[in-house]
């Protein structure tokens, strides 16, 4: 079975492995607690450092 390049192009169309998922919506009260955690984290980092002098 032979195949014009055109043909094989437009017989071989790209196989979605996965659905299209819909975006996440993540709720802006989760982002703001989760950043403020993380900044008070680093923020310890800081201090600990510092003070122990590593």
């Amino acid at each position: 079975m032979k195949f014009v390049s055109g043909d094989l192009i437009h017989m071989s169309k790209p196989a979605r492995l996965y659905p299209k998922e819909d975006p996440m919506n993540l709720n802006p009260k989760v982002i703001m607690m989760g950043s403020i955690l993380f900044a008070i984290i680093i923020g310890w980092i800081g201090i600990v450092t510092s003070t122990v002098g590593l």
